[in-house]
């Protein structure tokens, strides 16, 4: 599929992150629905009712999760380790090219480490793919670098810390695909790490945010948390405990 229209968040060879800036637009859309697809490789899956609860607080779409039987094998691998994610996007629109009310932004969310072939990056956190013009508007998020804590060793709030991050990814994305310009601060920044990511806000800049009600893809005000409904925002966890994870999990990296 050559007319991909696509933005990444990348971390290239020293470290430093990158994202194409997304061009000017006549006009923007707002998203009929947000849903989630959950691949079957994927089976930490504790982060993505948090991250469901926070998309609905914030976006008028009704956003919905699937679990998708959509098999990625060896021929889509860019590294012996990383897949490539173009090709992965591709096959993604390809398989779910029916579904949907259009328009209908889709979020594939992976466990494999991604790669595009055509930037010197050495991984993504995520891609996506589509703008006001074309009839897909998708993205696939990895967790491969975004999952907070392991399997023998974890803590009460790493699945809040993973929801966070991804919640950042997807209302970035979700942002830049209905058209929307944006000023490329608050939520819209470009990290340069992880911690980074951490760090920088999970809230629109109040001109991005006025534009983004204006064209009916946020709500004019946050909806309260049902009880049974976590907020995932940073605000909500001390960054001493988001900072000693991560450097947790950097240590147990090391080891392996």
């Amino acid at each position: 599929m050559h007319h991909l229209i696509f933005s990444f968040l990348l971390a290239g060879t020293s470290g430093a992150l990158a994202e194409e800036q997304p061009r000017e637009v006549a006009r923007s859309i707002a998203p009929a629905e947000i849903v989630l697809y959950i691949q079957s490789d994927l089976k930490r899956t504790d982060f993505v009712q948090p991250l469901v609860c926070a998309l609905r607080r914030v976006l008028t779409a009704p956003v919905s999760v699937q679990a998708l039987d959509l098999p990625l094998g060896s021929e889509l691998l860019a590294t012996p380790t990383q897949l490539e994610a173009t090709k992965v996007a591709d096959r993604f629109i390809q398989r779910t090219a029916n579904e949907g009310n259009a328009p209908s932004f889709k979020y594939l969310l992976v466990p494999f480490d991604l790669k595009v072939d055509a930037w010197n990056w050495r991984y993504a956190f995520s891609v996506s793919f589509g703008d006001e013009t074309t009839s897909y508007h998708v993205g696939v998020v990895s967790t491969a670098r975004i999952v907070a804590g392991n399997w023998w060793l974890q803590s009460p709030w790493d699945h809040e810390i993973t929801a966070a991050r991804a919640y950042k990814l997807i209302l970035k994305s979700i942002a830049y695909r209905t058209g929307h310009r944006g000023t490329g601060a608050c939520i819209l920044a470009t990290p340069l790490s992880l911690e980074e990511l951490d760090r920088k806000s999970s809230e629109f800049c109040p001109d991005d945010r006025a534009a983004l009600v204006a064209a009916g893809v946020l709500k004019e005000k946050e909806q309260q948390s049902d009880p049974g409904c976590m907020n995932v925002k940073p605000r909500s966890l001390p960054a001493l405990v988001v900072t000693a994870r991560r450097a947790l999990d950097d240590w147990w990296g090391t080891l392996r």
